[in-house]
C-alpha cells in the first residue's frame, strides 16, 4: 500500500511540473499555489478512492491518475518534437508554439483512448477441425462487458446491433459480465436491453473474477433472466454437433480441473472451450480441445501495460494455434475500471468453425 501511495505522490509531483511549464505562472506565490493545488487535488481523489479500495470510488480516482498518466505522455511527445524542431529542422524555439502542441497533443491521447474504448470493430477468425461438421459455425465471441457506470445501455444496444449485423449461429460470452454487482444493471433497467442478445443456438456465458465478486449468484440469475445461459462447469451441444464446454473463474475455489470438465468426451466430435482466464493455457494445450476461448487481459487495455503484460501472461492477446489445439484471447468488449483504451480497442470476434472432411 505504501509503494502505491508514494506513486501517487510522484505522480503528483509530476502533474505540479508539467502544470509549471505549461501555464508558466510568473510570481513565486502562484507557482506554491499551483503545486499545492495538484497535490490536494491529487490526494483528495486518492482519499475518496481508498474509502471504497477496488470499487466503484476507487475506479474514480484510476481516471485521474490515468488522465494524469496522459499528461506525461504528452509531455514527452512534445519534448521529442521541441527537439526535432530546434536542433534537426534548425528553428527558432517558440515556447507559446509548443505549448500549444502541448495541449493538442494531450486532448488527442484523452480523444484516443475515449474513441476506442466505445467505437468496438469486429474481427474475423476461421477455425478448422478434421473432425466432422454437417456445415460451418458461426460462433460471435463477447468478453468483458463490466456494465456498470461507464458502460450501459447504449453500449449493449450497440453490442446487439453488431452482432446481429454477422447473424452468428451461436453467441459466447467470456466472462466479467457485470463490473461487481448489479446495482448498476438493475438501476438502469439493462435486463430490456441485454435480453435483445440472441441466436439462433442460444447464448452461453461463463463467469469471470469481477462477476465472482460475492454477487456471483445475483449475476447469474440477472443474465439467466435475460436469456442467457450460465454454463459454469457445465457442458451443452450445440446442434448436436459441436461440444461447448464451460469452466467457472480461477477465483472460484470450487472450479473444477480442466481434464475433469472434459471426461468421457467424445473425440470424434469438435470441442469449444470457454472461460474467462487464458491463464491455464499450459494445462489446456495437448487436450482434446479444438478451440479455447477467453478475455481477461482486456490486452493490457491501456499502454504500456498493452507490453508489459506480455512478460506474465502466456498469450496477452490474439489467436495462436499450440499443440491443435486453437487459442483465441480477445480485448473484450468493455473497459472494465476506467473508460480508456489506448494501444487496444474495444472488439467482437466472430469465429467460423469449419470441417476440413
Amino acid at each position: 500500500m505504501w509503494l502505491f501511495i508514494t506513486f501517487t505522490q510522484l505522480l503528483a509531483m509530476m502533474s505540479s511540473v508539467i502544470l509549471y511549464w505549461f501555464i508558466k505562472p510568473k510570481q513565486r506565490l502562484a507557482t506554491i499555489g499551483l503545486v499545492l493545488s495538484a497535490f490536494i487535488i491529487n490526494n483528495a481523489f486518492l482519499v475518496y478512492g481508498l474509502s471504497e479500495f477496488w470499487h466503484e470510488r476507487f475506479h474514480v480516482y484510476l481516471v485521474v491518475s490515468i488522465l494524469q498518466g496522459f499528461m506525461l505522455y504528452a509531455g514527452l511527445m512534445t519534448a521529442v518534437i521541441t527537439l526535432v524542431y530546434v536542433y534537426i529542422l534548425k528553428q527558432k524555439y517558440h515556447p507559446k508554439l509548443m505549448r500549444a502542441v502541448a495541449a493538442v497533443i494531450y486532448v488527442g491521447i484523452v480523444g484516443l483512448a475515449v474513441f476506442n474504448a466505445y467505437s468496438s470493430v469486429v474481427h474475423h477468425l476461421e477455425v478448422t477441425t478434421d473432425k466432422p461438421l454437417n456445415k460451418p459455425m458461426q460462433i460471435a465471441l463477447v468478453s468483458d462487458t463490466h456494465l456498470g457506470r461507464w458502460f450501459g445501455n447504449r453500449q449493449i444496444d450497440k453490442m446487439v446491433t453488431l452482432i446481429d449485423a454477422q447473424s452468428p449461429d451461436v453467441v459466447v460470452i467470456a466472462g466479467d459480465i457485470m463490473n461487481d454487482s448489479t446495482d448498476a444493471y438493475d438501476n438502469t433497467n439493462m435486463h430490456e436491453y441485454l435480453s435483445k442478445l440472441t441466436a439462433p443456438l442460444g447464448v452461453y456465458a461463463t463467469l469471470g473474477n469481477h462477476d465472482y465478486s460475492g454477487n456471483q449468484v445475483a449475476i447469474a440469475k440477472a443474465v439467466e433472466r435475460a436469456g442467457i445461459q450460465v454454463i459454469d462447469n457445465k457442458s451443452v451441444w450445440l446442434d448436436n454437433s459441436v461440444l461447448l464446454i464451460g469452466r467457472s473463474d480461477e477465483t472460484d475455489p470450487a472450479r473444477p480441473a480442466a481434464t475433469d470438465l472434459l471426461g468421457e468426451v467424445r473425440s470424434d466430435k469438435p470441442v469449444i472451450f470457454l472461460e474467462h482466464s487464458p491463464a491455464d493455457l499450459a494445462q489446456i494445450k495437448g487436450l482434446p480441445i479444438d478451440l479455447h476461448l477467453s478475455g481477461h487481459t482486456h490486452g493490457g487495455q491501456i499502454f504500456p501495460l498493452t507490453i508489459l503484460l506480455k512478460w506474465f501472461t502466456p498469450l496477452v492477446y490474439g489467436a495462436k494455434n499450440i499443440e491443435g489445439t486453437q487459442f483465441l484471447v480477445t480485448s473484450g468488449y468493455g473497459i472494465g475500471a476506467v473508460p480508456f483504451r489506448l494501444g487496444t480497442r474495444s472488439e467482437i470476434w466472430m469465429i467460423t468453425l469449419q470441417s476440413t472432411k
